[in-house]
């Protein structure tokens, strides 16, 4: 980036000190003076001297800024790291109390598992059904009101796509 910054630099200057030559010398074509040329050459490079000057501090601000923009990239994404390992740490410690509610529930009479998993709320419901055994799910069903085991039994056997499919519908009436 030097380097490419120098040949800029080399460029830029060229074409100011040509531009400023021309410029000295149409204006200087009528006096030539050799000593206004001097000072007006002299005024020049002090001009450049000054935008360069400026260009230094804005490209030193920028770098800086630069950093600053990096180290809270580098922070946002340890964040999001951090956000993504405990979400996955809870989705592990929910499964696993998931489950121990399905073995609780399965070691439970059927009609006994079947009122209390009607008093539960249907989502945790379903995912308890989802993790019992097919024998014990099918006898704590069997036991439900049928309207609502027939409501757990589709929610239990839906794909993710066909649930996402009739919540959107859900959504939409």
């Amino acid at each position: 980036m030097n380097s490419r910054r120098l040949w800029l630099g080399a460029l830029f200057l060229i074409g100011v000190l040509w531009g400023g030559c021309l410029e000295v010398m149409a204006a200087d074509s009528a006096a030539k003076d050799p000593m206004q040329l001097l000072e007006s050459l002299e005024r020049r490079r002090v001009e450049l001297d000054e935008r360069n000057k400026v260009l230094d501090r804005r490209e030193q601000e920028l770098q800086q800024l630069e950093g600053r923009l990096n180290k809270r990239v580098e922070a946002l994404q340890s964040l999001r790291e951090l956000i993504q390992k405990d979400m996955s740490d809870e989705k592990n410690v929910d499964d696993g109390n998931i489950k121990r509610l399905a073995k609780i529930f399965s070691s439970m009479k059927p009609q006994e598992a079947a009122q209390r998993l009607m008093a539960l709320e249907h989502k945790m419901a379903v995912r308890v059904l989802k993790a019992m055994r097919e024998k014990s799910a099918a006898k704590v069903l069997g036991k439900m009101d049928a309207q609502q085991a027939t409501t757990l039994s589709e929610d239990v056997g839906l794909s993710l796509a066909e649930r996402r499919r009739r919540q959107e519908s859900d959504g939409k009436m």
